[in-house]
């Protein structure tokens, strides 16, 4: 019971967030990157924070643990995601958080100090190959700032690997939605001062919203911070990070069907071909995730 409702939880977050790349892209035409950053986080923390705020004490040996939680899940993780998804297509990001898995078991690995299997050194190396197909699109199409757009890409998804294993740390001690509202509200308050920069720069920017920029702000505050971060939170307490981390897989699937329906992207054999390998790469590491001590404390 308590693995199918991480399962239930765990699939939302990811459907979630396999929809947010082309939803924010709409909204960063209008929005100022951290100005969208901020106003995410802070909203969403405000309303987690009211609903919870009886369960807010932490212990101070773990502060440094919860910034470094909120750095990566949130301050890094969104700004290399959004000034990625500005620069290049919001499908590609859905195909590259599919790679999550792999890396998060090499991850853990090097966390537990293991000493790799051979199996997952050759999943790793064949979800990397699929990588590189996907950022470095060889057909000759490519401009610079979409490659830069597409390693940033690539680089919040790393980021993102390295908050799941500390947030796993501090599960052990904290519910999922006290992990959740100290993410958002530290990385808000790293957002703040940029939110203020941009505002003194552009002071008018939110009277010039339209309809997308406005639904992309709430869709960002009510579901892809607030319901898919204490979702995935609560979900990755009931599992280890690297079998959680496989939910991420159904991420292209919301993600290329909104990005191909609302920004007329399309589906290239590049994605498939690098989605493959990246498949094939997340088969191979089944059976190492399996018999992973992560997997096996669940």
């Amino acid at each position: 019971m308590k693995l199918n409702s991480a399962a239930l939880l765990l699939t939302l977050s990811a459907i979630i967030w396999g929809a947010t790349a082309p939803i924010m892209k709409l909204a960063l035409q209008e929005i100022p990157v951290f100005s969208l950053a901020f106003l995410r986080m802070f909203f969403a923390s405000a309303i987690l924070g009211t609903l919870i705020f009886k369960s807010l004490k932490i212990q101070k040996a773990d502060y440094k643990t919860f910034l470094y939680c909120a750095l990566t899940g949130v301050t890094l993780n969104l700004t290399f995601f959004f000034f990625g998804i500005k620069l290049t297509q919001a499908i590609l990001a859905a195909f590259l958080i599919a790679s999550i898995p792999v890396f998060t078991m090499i991850g853990a690995s090097i966390y537990l100090k293991e000493k790799p299997t051979k199996r997952l050194l050759f999943s790793s190396l064949v979800a990397l190959l699929g990588v590189v197909i996907i950022v470095g699109k060889f057909d000759g199409e490519l401009k610079p700032l979409e490659l830069l757009g597409n390693f940033l890409l690539l680089i919040s998804t790393l980021v993102w690997v390295a908050h799941e294993i500390i947030a796993k740390k501090l599960l052990k001690t904290y519910d999922g939605s006290v992990v959740a509202f100290y993410s958002m509200a530290i990385g808000s308050a790293t957002f703040f001062p940029l939110f203020v920069i941009e505002f003194f720069a552009n002071p008018s920017w939110y009277l010039h919203m339209s309809g997308k920029g406005i639904l992309g702000l709430l869709y960002g505050i009510f579901f892809a911070s607030l319901a898919a971060y204490w979702a995935w939170q609560k979900g990755l307490k009931m599992m280890p990070a690297g079998n959680a981390a496989f939910f991420f897989y159904l991420d292209p699937v919301s993600g290329a069907i909104l990005a191909m329906v609302l920004l007329g992207e399309k589906l290239t054999p590049q994605l498939v071909v690098g989605g493959a390998f990246i498949a094939a790469a997340v088969f191979l590491a089944e059976q190492k995730r399996k018999n992973h001590p992560l997997h096996k404390r669940a």
